[in-house]
């Protein structure tokens, strides 16, 4: 179902693997047509530091709403999801989908706050080329390839720690917690020995590795997930524009969409670098039972979010790293 309907986040290995790396409960709610299923919808219980549970489809997964044929199976599916919480006592449902096309089920609220960047490779490699930004984008990637930069396929427990590492130190600019390390020592390289997953490396001639970052390879889109840098590498190498262009020239060669990812609006310099890579803005639609509340509609350049994300980025590495205890809930 999930190779016809859905996308990566829609794969039962990749639920699985999830569920297992942070201890969610996970329900499988299947629409049947007699003895056969023709939909379905993966939901996790994720637990809250306040102690109320959100039921999600599904944490990490940007796009895991309802795989239907039809919009009324999905309609179903949803309005089931919000019968399992009220059974199980969970105060709010959260469902994310690709689109805004249908309304959402009866009781919910719809959020269109974000928006994912998808770059087709239609006409191939060359055509993918042609639809670059010239001076931000083209010549990057060309200024990295001068400058001798190689990317390597990622495979060992060593490079998987390199990746896991880079992410930890950008993320901590970032102000926010990076996963844990097992997420990427054991996680995704279950899903990398699955063909599901690539690890790209950017070295440089010294043989420091410059930046990194993991693609999720759906079906249909491969999705550019989690991407670290070396701050000190960044500037004189381009070492992510090298890595970025790499993923596209696979994806061309695939015959697959790339998802350069969700942004919100006040990232108006993220969807930039985006659209600067010749990708097109698909609307999400977040619909929310009983109303549109939590982390994914609070803004991140202002309030609490903002000073705690000041707060983060000052620790002391060490510290930030035992964080990463706090990533489960933020599904």
């Amino acid at each position: 179902m999930a190779r016809t309907l859905g996308s990566f986040y829609h794969d039962a290995r990749w639920i699985t693997e999830i569920a297992t790396c942070f201890h969610y409960r996970v329900h499988w709610l299947l629409a049947g047509d007699g003895a056969t299923a023709v939909g379905g919808l993966a939901l996790a219980e994720v637990p809250s530091l306040l102690g109320r549970r959100r039921l999600v489809s599904f944490p990490f997964s940007f796009v895991a709403g309802p795989m239907a044929p039809t919009a009324e199976t999905a309609l179903a599916l949803v309005s089931a999801a919000r019968e399992l919480a009220v059974e199980r006592g969970i105060r709010r449902v959260e469902i994310k989908q690709l689109g805004t096309q249908g309304p959402p089920a009866p009781g919910f609220v719809r959020s269109t706050r974000y928006t994912t960047y998808r770059v087709p490779t239609d006409g191939g490699e060359g055509a993918v080329w042609n639809r670059l930004h010239v001076t931000s984008t083209q010549q990057r990637i060309r200024k990295g390839q001068r400058a001798g930069v190689t990317v390597i396929d990622g495979t060992s427990e060593d490079d998987w720690r390199v990746m896991a590492r880079l992410e930890e130190r950008t993320q901590q600019a970032h102000g926010v917690p990076a996963p844990p390390r097992r997420f990427f020592l054991q996680t995704c390289r279950h899903l990398q020995q699955a063909g599901l997953v690539d690890l790209l490396l950017a070295r440089v001639p010294d043989g420091r590795i410059a930046a990194g970052f993991v693609l999720f390879k759906g079906p249909r889109e491969w999705v550019y997930a989690l991407s670290a840098s070396d701050p000190a590498l960044v500037k004189e190498y381009r070492p992510t524009h090298v890595l970025l262009w790499t993923a596209l020239q696979r994806a061309a060669a695939a015959g697959v969409v790339l998802d350069l990812g969700r942004s919100a609006p006040e990232q108006a310099s993220l969807a930039e670098f985006k659209l600067r890579w010749g990708a097109e803005a698909v609307p999400l639609a977040y619909d929310y039972w009983p109303d549109a509340a939590g982390l994914t509609m609070a803004r991140r350049d202002r309030g609490l979010l903002a000073l705690g994300a000041r707060l983060w980025s000052a620790l002391p590495a060490p510290v930030a790293r035992l964080g990463s205890a706090l990533y489960r809930y933020l599904g």
